[in-house]
C-alpha cells in the first residue's frame, strides 16, 4: 500500500514537472517594410539558421551538379523540424539564398513573436501598417524584393501556418 503511494505521488510530481510555461513575447510595433527586409530577427545565412531553429532540426543537403562537369556543384539545404522546413541556396561561389519555407511548429519564431497559434489580433499588434483583411489568410508582398509570405488562419482566428517564398 506504501509502494503504491509513492508510485502515485512520484508520477505526480514528475507528470507537473514537464508542463512548460508559456513564452511571454514583447512586442514592438514594426513597419511590415522591416519585418519583409530581416523576418527571422537574423542574417539569412546557413550558420543563422542552425543557431536559431530548434533542437532536433534535421539538415538535408542536396547537390546541384552545374552544366559543366568540371565546376563545383551547388547545395540546397532543407532544415526539417516536424512537419516545417526552411530552404537554403548554396552557390559554388558561398552566396546563400534563402528560397522559401513552410512553418507549421511554434517552436519556429519570427521577428517581433509571429508564430504558429498566435491569433490574428496578436499579428495585428506586431505591425504599425498592416491592413486588416477580409479572409482567413493574410498576403504580405515586398515591394522591391522577389518575397511573398502567406499567414493561414484557422476558423478560431489562430494562426495555422505561414509559407514565405522568394529570395533574399
Amino acid at each position: 500500500m506504501k509502494r503504491t503511494v509513492v508510485i502515485v505521488a512520484l508520477l505526480a510530481l514528475t507528470s507537473c514537472a514537464i508542463l512548460q510555461k508559456p513564452t511571454v513575447v514583447n512586442l514592438k510595433p514594426m513597419p511590415v517594410s522591416d519585418f519583409l527586409d530581416n523576418p527571422f530577427g537574423h542574417d539569412e545565412s546557413i550558420k543563422a539558421f542552425q543557431k536559431s531553429l530548434p533542437q532536433g532540426t534535421k539538415v538535408q543537403k542536396l547537390l546541384r551538379q552545374s552544366v559543366s562537369r568540371n565546376q563545383s556543384p551547388d547545395t540546397i539545404y532543407n532544415f526539417k523540424f516536424k512537419k516545417s522546413k526552411v530552404v537554403i541556396y548554396k552557390t559554388k561561389f558561398n552566396q546563400e539564398y534563402l528560397l522559401g519555407g513552410v512553418i507549421y511548429n511554434p517552436e519556429i519564431e519570427m521577428i517581433n513573436g509571429i508564430r504558429q497559434g498566435m491569433t490574428k489580433d496578436k499579428f495585428y499588434e506586431a505591425f504599425i501598417d498592416q491592413e486588416l483583411a477580409k479572409g482567413d489568410t493574410i498576403e504580405i508582398v515586398h515591394p522591391r524584393k522577389d518575397r511573398k509570405f502567406n499567414f493561414y488562419f484557422d476558423q478560431r482566428g489562430r494562426l495555422n501556418k505561414f509559407s514565405f517564398s522568394g529570395n533574399s
